[in-house]
């Protein structure tokens, strides 16, 4: 298996994107525990928090390990590795120290019926101090083998600027996707409707940011070779985008059915069972294509963990993105899938702008709950839009990832996504009964939604008009 590792550097790479991104996925899910007094989600943070501390033994031998072997390949700068080990040492002392106290608040929890508030304001701070630095290790650590990201820009080239933030990005969707599974478990097994919505909020933002990794992950690709860098080639990207493709309709599909119970228990106030064990066993096929996606992925870049057994792809016009994109560039496959996604982005906007204009105080004769039947309408046309968009980004990737519309479209389409979760989620809102104005807030988050959602189309509809 991938996700068995087969060397130090291996177990460096896998070990060590836990702490930082997990710790901003777990603080999540404990500010939330914190705010709704939920005993049970507070413990299964801390249980995180312990676990995490954990991970600094084999984040420490696998590191060492590693830097006895990269030593001796010019290819790494020592000083970089010089760096990032000291500034792991930090980390590690913090993450170990957050670990700790974690544990020993859940010991001296254990047989009472709540914990106590200092201790879990201490684990909060611990947490949030280790966060950063651990995230100044994580950047030096990037530094050590992607010598692409100190590039300088090329005129009339993808930035490496892009390779970065794929990196990034992707780094947010696997591993957050694994803790929002684990709280999803957990909320099965104890029974906790609220560790359940949770877990369901944090699977849906994980499929929304699963287009722009995709999206500048098609961009690193452009970054990477034209002009071509040294050791990494077009074949092995592709293999790599092969499985992104699954992965990215994995998570839509997954974030979907989430969405769709996080509106029904408004309704049923209940969530249902088969809809439960079918967004987990989407959520276990979405998790082995990631980890395939990702296993590739680091195959591009990172030599060190190449063994005898692996073979790279070295023939760069095979592979299932490829043949897409060969497909996709016919007109007669091009024009049905655009039809289909101007008809998405005029469902999204339509049922934004019907819900939004209701929080503003127009139609104030009906209730916020008779609006928010649907939205189920504007959750159809992002999907709609997932899928086409990214079939058409593949017919003509280098052309719209240097396009300066196209960027605009790509940054707000995830937060207006993401604001839109507040709809779904608020409980002053929905109270909001005929007559009533929204609550101010819900003004403020409206407004960010229709702003988000108008820039995106905007962007959409300029890109064969502004180019650079």
């Amino acid at each position: 298996m991938h996700l068995i590792p087969a060397s130090w550097a291996h177990l460096h790479i896998l070990a060590s994107v836990f702490p930082s991104v997990g710790l901003i996925f777990a603080l999540g899910f404990y500010v939330a525990a914190m705010r709704l007094h939920s005993e049970t989600k507070r413990r299964a943070c801390l249980f995180v928090f312990a676990g995490i501390g954990l991970l600094t033994l084999p984040t420490y031998f696998s590191g060492v390990g590693s830097m006895v072997k990269l030593a001796a390949n010019p290819k790494f700068s020592t000083d970089l590795m010089d760096l990032h080990a000291a500034w792991a040492w930090v980390a590690m002392f913090f993450l170990a120290l957050t670990g700790i106290a974690a544990m020993i608040t859940l010991w001296r929890s254990w047989k009472k019926p709540a914990i106590s508030e200092d201790a879990l304001h201490l684990v909060l701070g611990l947490a949030l101090l280790t966060l950063l630095v651990v995230g100044i290790v994580a950047w030096n650590g990037w530094d050590i083998a992607h010598r692409e990201l100190r590039f300088a820009p090329i005129e009339g080239k993808t930035p490496q600027i892009w390779s970065h933030i794929h990196i990034i990005l992707n780094h947010f969707t696997t591993v957050g996707f694994v803790f929002a599974l684990f709280f999803f478990i957990t909320g099965i097994i104890t029974k906790t409707d609220a560790m359940k919505r949770a877990s369901y909020v944090a699977l849906v933002i994980c499929g929304i940011l699963g287009a722009p990794t995709f999206v500048t992950g098609s961009s690193a690709m452009w970054a990477l070779t034209d002009p071509p860098v040294v050791g990494i080639t077009k074949a092995v990207i592709n293999a790599h985008r092969d499985f992104a493709v699954f992965s990215l309709f994995g998570l839509a599909a997954t974030g979907c059915a989430a969405w769709i119970e996080i509106w029904r228990y408004r309704y049923s106030g209940t969530f249902s069972k088969t809809s439960t064990w079918i967004i987990l066993a989407l959520a276990f096929i979405t998790l082995a294509l990631m980890a395939e996606t990702g296993h590739r992925g680091g195959q591009i870049n990172h030599p060190e963990i190449l063994t005898a057994t692996d073979h790279l792809r070295t023939n760069a016009d095979i592979g299932v993105a490829q043949r897409t994109e060969i497909l996709i560039n016919n007109v007669i496959w091009f024009v049905p899938w655009q039809t289909i996604h101007f008809f998405g982005y005029t469902l999204v906007f339509a049922t934004v702008l019907a819900v939004t204009m209701r929080i503003f105080g127009l139609w104030k004769s009906i209730p916020f709950s008779a609006i928010h039947r649907i939205l189920p309408i504007g959750v159809l046309g992002v999907m709609m839009n997932v899928f086409t968009g990214m079939l058409m980004l593949m017919a003509d990737t280098f052309r719209y990832v240097n396009e300066p519309a196209f960027w605009p479209k790509m940054m707000f389409l995830p937060i207006g996504a993401i604001a839109v979760l507040y709809f779904s989620l608020s409980d002053k809102l929905w109270a909001v009964k005929a007559g009533e104005d929204a609550p101010i807030k819900a003004k403020w988050v409206a407004a960010l939604v229709l702003f988000s959602w108008t820039t995106v189309i905007m962007g959409g509809r300029l890109l064969p008009y502004i180019t650079l």
